[in-house]
């Protein structure tokens, strides 16, 4: 959902568009998250099953120039 609400956005730019939905899979999708990411707030939260499990709500992620660039 997000992806596509950001494809919405930058519509205008097919080329940004690609590179937002790059970039946000490979924060959610990498096999190598614990290289660049820091989980840095999480919170509990109820299932439906009743069972309690943790959500990360925020997070920093570290690039090096090249891939920002």
């Amino acid at each position: 959902l997000s992806v596509a609400l950001s494809g919405t956005v930058l519509s205008r730019c097919p080329a940004c568009a690609r590179n937002f939905a790059n970039l946000h899979c490979t924060n959610i999708c990498s096999p190598d998250q614990s290289l660049f990411t820091n989980v840095t707030r999480v919170v509990s939260r109820a299932t439906p099953l009743g069972t309690t499990q943790l959500a990360v709500v925020e997070y920093e992620v570290f690039y090096r120039r090249d891939y920002a660039d």
